[in-house]
């Protein structure tokens, strides 16, 4: 038995991102063999006259005749010629119009012989009176092999269970005729998964053959969260081993985990992994200046995880917690996280518009973890105003102490920043495919957590090759007169 999810035998440790296909494939790996029947055509039908001048064929209860004139030839009939190799052409090509011969065989030619190869393994006909004709078998030979059906899922139903957290979800079904059953199970998975949340799922795989239900096999130990595919990222994660939940590997071989240039503004950066494993992980930061030297190395925090939890973690990392490292954090163009034997690079943002003010983003990114954005450039905001009025009674306008007509019952306010980045090069440019995608986006604001809608995202080169701006475009999602 040959059951794979995401073309992996037996899986275990792996969490599904669910803006993928995830896909369950069930097959049987000890096959069989196929129904195949043979019609060979020998030398001097053609000079041959029947009864009624008329030859008929009829295979798997589908009659084909023959015709006189070749143009004639089209749907069930055939010509007959003096070359062999033709009759057998134009008897495929009818036989490839009945209907019930092209769903369950594959009609050939190898030379002068017509061979009908059923499409799926074991007897695919019944081994009777197959082949009924007036010609006779000196000029057309028939041999049939009858098909085995060793596979044991042949003409049986595939059922899968999906559970989740010890709790029925659903289950799936579908019909096995001696390929394969497949099931994309991320619809399934997206009503599972929350944001910045690991969710368990089991696999519970049956055979349904003649009333009796048997057990194939239970994928378990393994897990969904919210996630999608950009810049040509995994299509599952390995939460067993620590794994930083974020893509950064498109760009240039830097010798750092991310080869797409990341950067930082506010001295705090916020990472999340995956790792399933108990033990404990030193997070240390080293202060690098312009030319590569380290000025400062600190242990930051000491990571822990006593219970083994299979989950996605949050962390920040303060990288000024008092005012030494204020001033270390300003005197670095680098900082160099180094999570446990991975280290991660961040440019710290040296504005070229000089400008005090910045907004950073937050976002889910395509591995479920957080990513940032430091926008220092220029910020604008605009409030779009949909108004809605109604008409006053006219024979009251010369009793209101207000001159009116006209007053508004509604109107919708739309709160829209738009948002400008300092100037990077080509491998900072990723980041942005990640954020155009998310679905969930927020900024912070005296102290407060607003939820955010992406409205459009543009990264634009500038007159200077290799360099480039990106506009980042968002309202609220929520009311603004809440905001």
């Amino acid at each position: 038995m040959d059951i794979k999810l995401n073309n992996l035998q037996n899986p275990s440790n792996i969490v599904c991102l669910t803006d993928i296909p995830n896909i369950l494939k069930v097959e049987d790996s000890s096959g069989g063999t196929y129904t195949i029947y043979n019609l060979q055509f020998n030398s001097g039908l053609a000079s041959l006259t029947t009864k009624d001048g008329q030859w008929y064929i009829t295979l798997f209860n589908e009659t084909i005749t023959n015709v006189l004139d070749p143009n004639m030839a089209v749907g069930k009939n055939f010509f007959v010629s003096q070359s062999t190799a033709s009759t057998a052409a134009s008897v495929a090509r009818a036989l490839r119009c009945c209907p019930t011969i092209a769903a369950n065989f594959n009609v050939k030619i190898e030379g002068n012989i017509v061979r009908t190869v059923a499409k799926n393994i074991g007897s695919s006909i019944n081994n009777g009176n197959i082949l009924k004709t007036n010609i006779s078998n000196q000029y057309l030979v028939s041999s049939y092999v009858d098909g085995t059906a060793e596979s044991t899922l042949y003409n049986s139903k595939i059922i899968v269970d999906v559970t989740s957290n010890d709790e029925y979800v659903t289950t799936l079904e579908k019909n096995y005729y001696g390929s394969d059953a497949s099931f994309n199970i991320s619809p399934i998975l997206s009503t599972l998964s929350e944001p910045g949340k690991v969710t368990p799922f089991e696999l519970t795989i049956n055979k349904l053959k003649d009333g009796v239900y048997s057990l194939l096999n239970k994928i378990d130990d393994v897990y969904s969260t919210v996630g999608y595919m950009v810049n040509q990222g995994n299509k599952y994660i390995n939460i067993d081993a620590f794994n930083v939940a974020q893509n950064f590997k498109r760009g240039t071989e830097r010798g750092f985990e991310n080869n797409s240039l990341l950067y930082v503004y506010s001295p705090n950066i916020p990472i999340s992994f995956y790792n399933g494993n108990e033990g404990r992980m030193y997070v240390t930061v080293d202060y690098v200046d312009s030319a590569g030297n380290i000025l400062e190395t600190v242990t930051v925090m000491t990571w822990t995880n006593t219970d083994s939890s299979k989950k996605l973690w949050d962390i920040t990392i303060d990288l000024a917690p008092s005012t030494g490292y204020s001033e270390r954090f300003k005197q670095s163009f680098y900082i160099d996280v180094h999570l446990g034997t991975k280290t991660i690079r961040y440019n710290v943002i040296k504005p070229i518009k000089a400008t005090e003010y910045y907004q950073r983003i937050y976002w889910r990114n395509s591995y479920g973890g957080i990513s940032f954005f430091d926008f220092t450039g220029q910020k604008s905001e605009t409030r779009d105003v949909d108004i809605q009025t109604y008409q006053k009674n006219i024979f009251g306008y010369y009793d209101d102490e207000k001159n009116e007509l006209e007053k508004i019952y509604n109107n919708d306010v739309k709160y829209t920043v738009s948002l400008k980045s300092h100037l990077f090069e080509n491998d900072g440019k990723y980041i942005f495919n990640d954020l155009m995608q998310t679905t969930d986006a927020w900024v912070e604001r005296n102290g407060e957590t607003y939820g955010i809608i992406i409205d459009s995202v543009s990264v634009e080169e500038t007159n200077n090759n290799n360099i480039y701006e990106a506009t980042v475009k968002y309202h609220y999602s929520q009311e603004p007169s809440l905001i």
